[in-house]
């Protein structure tokens, strides 16, 4: 029993210790597994699968880089924005406080008051040098992680035969067929995942671009893209917190009445897409239930944070179709009426 709980202790030691590198190979898979219908859409037409491959990320990279340039100027132009309009803020608030309050303002000294502003930022000069440390390495981590990710997806794919034949030879022959079984479930999920959420995200950046365009938003085609993107990636949630930038654009380009129009549109377009869009999209690739989308979400999100929310529909409707399809299920003695379930007999 000693050695038993010595064995125990040391295999939880081994977890928590490896659990970084856990983590990356299981996103990994999930990546490889999202990327392989592409992979094995080129092999099937006489390319290499490493090419495949090579040409797959690409692509994703590409779409990534373009993502981040589209919405580069946006940023910056709100940051310019915000910094002109700081004057002009502060003279509003020192009307506002003399007009309603009666506070006299004139003999406010700015040049004294700039000082005292001057010592306090070098006062917590540290801490802003230690918070841009941090940042720092928190982008540095973040660079680690995806080039990790990204080099094991790659071999996982470029090498899938080889190393599905060598998972398979511990296997007996039931449990081979089997475990390919689940790979094809797997794989046809969450490539119809992924196919209906990129569908969806270019019907939801094209009406949003031509909603900010036609009322004039700048930016509209690269906020388009954030929405489409954001809105399908993001499950349940997504769409609004997409709609929170065009929305803070449209105030401070075209006043609150844009402002307005523009959360009326998302919130209509959120409705329509729901029950328009989405189901037509959608049905015969992620049949999941609305309450059980909801709590995969969140226990992703408790799990893995973000990208546990990413994860977390394809996770699930891949759990559900493995579980329907080694699972039979029997009729429900319900009639007709839709009554309860007639009791049994007495024995």
């Amino acid at each position: 029993m000693a050695f038993v709980l010595l064995g125990v202790a040391f295999v939880l030691w081994l977890l928590f210790t490896l659990s970084d590198i856990l983590f990356m190979v299981f996103v990994s898979i999930f990546l490889a597994v999202a990327l392989e219908p592409p992979v094995h859409f080129l092999a099937k037409r006489g390319w290499r699968r490493g090419s495949a491959t090579g040409v797959v990320f690409l692509g994703g990279l590409v779409l990534v880089i373009g993502f981040l340039w589209a919405l580069a100027p946006l940023f910056v132009d709100q940051v310019n924005l915000l910094i002109n309009a700081i004057p002009g803020v502060i003279d509003s608030l020192l009307s506002f406080l003399e007009d309603t309050f009666g506070f006299d303002l004139s003999e406010f000294d700015l040049e004294n008051a700039g000082a005292d502003i001057a010592g306090s930022l070098q006062s917590v000069g540290g801490v802003l040098v230690g918070g841009i440390v941090g940042l720092t390495a928190s982008i540095g981590g973040f660079l680690l992680f995806s080039t990790t990710v990204a080099l094991f997806s790659f071999y996982m794919i470029a090498e899938l035969p080889q190393l599905q034949r060598t998972v398979l030879s511990f296997m007996p022959e039931d449990q081979q067929r089997r475990s390919l079984h689940i790979w094809d479930i797997a794989v046809e999920k969450m490539g119809g995942y992924i196919y209906s959420r990129l569908v969806l995200a270019v019907v939801s950046a094209t009406f949003s671009t031509l909603f900010l365009t036609l009322l004039d938003v700048p930016f509209a085609l690269s906020l388009g893209i954030w929405v489409g993107l954001l809105s399908q990636f993001i499950p349940v949630i997504g769409t609004y917190l997409a709609a929170i930038l065009p929305a803070i654009v449209a105030l401070s380009s075209n006043g609150t009445s844009t402002m307005i129009w523009v959360i009326i549109f998302f919130t209509a377009y959120q409705q329509v897409e729901n029950y328009i869009f989405s189901p037509r999209i959608t049905k015969r690739t992620m049949e999941i239930h609305p309450a059980v989308s909801v709590a995969a979400i969140f226990i992703g999100a408790s799990l893995m944070g973000g990208i546990g929310v990413v994860l977390a529909l394809p996770m699930t409707g891949i759990i559900q179709a493995i579980i329907s399809e080694s699972r039979k299920r029997h009729d429900v003695i319900v009639d007709e009426a839709g009554s309860e379930p007639e009791p049994l007999p007495e024995t």
